[in-house]
């Protein structure tokens, strides 16, 4: 299973980077695949899912033999995925024709019933928390932790009891030549493309960590 869903990922970031190059020479085809409930919109929340739902076997498999912290941290990213998958499909507001309710239609400014796009007192709370916040924590992950776990016995020792999936280099690279492309192209909605990307090499580290011991899928 392990291997499928490795091959899986991969095509999905290939998919991802050739649409975002797609561009400038298949304008028309970049605009579908990173338009609202698009392609890469769709792909974003199906892996942020799969990911929660891996999560909580894996939790249900070993929480006998884990510590409390480990098993704390396998709840946080349970809930937090299947949050963001919610989020990215406005808790099936479009799926099942639901009216927004007056308070997401009067602060959201897509006027649907999701978090991520509030705009509460002039501030954004996407630009805020879901994308300077996130950029932010995850570009740490993605940068420092590896290097940190192989120099710091104390880093080591905190992220070995907390059971941190550790990103090898190639991920991060893929991170930051993902974040460079998309940077470099004038589309409003290119994020989009991005957050497929990057959730899904978020999956491929769960999968294939540098300390194999917290492998999501044996």
């Amino acid at each position: 299973m392990k291997k499928v869903l490795v091959i899986i990922a991969y095509v999905i970031i290939a998919a991802g980077l050739y649409s975002a190059a797609s561009f400038y020479f298949d304008y028309d085809f970049c605009h579908t695949m990173v338009a609202e409930d698009g392609p890469m919109e769709n792909l974003t929340a199906l892996v942020l899912l799969l990911i929660s739902v891996l999560f909580g076997v894996r939790l249900f498999k070993q929480y006998k033999q884990r510590n409390r912290l480990w098993v704390a941290l396998s709840i946080i990213i349970i809930v937090g995925t299947f949050f963001g998958f919610g989020e990215e499909i406005s808790w099936g507001q479009r799926i099942f024709s639901i009216q927004t309710g007056e308070f997401f239609a009067e602060h959201n400014f897509q006027g649907e019933t999701n978090l991520h796009n509030l705009e509460v007192g002039g501030v954004n709370l996407n630009k805020l928390i879901f994308s300077t916040g996130l950029v932010v924590v995850f570009g740490t992950y993605f940068v420092l932790t590896l290097l940190l776990y192989k120099k710091w016995p104390f880093i080591t020792r905190t992220i070995d009891l907390w059971g941190i999936p550790v990103p090898k280099i190639k991920y991060s690279i893929i991170i930051l030549l993902t974040t460079g492309m998309v940077l470099l192209i004038p589309e409003r909605r290119i994020w989009e493309l991005w957050e497929a990307i990057f959730v899904t090499v978020l999956l491929l580290v769960f999968l294939d960590p540098y300390n194999p011991k917290e492998e999501l899928v044996a």
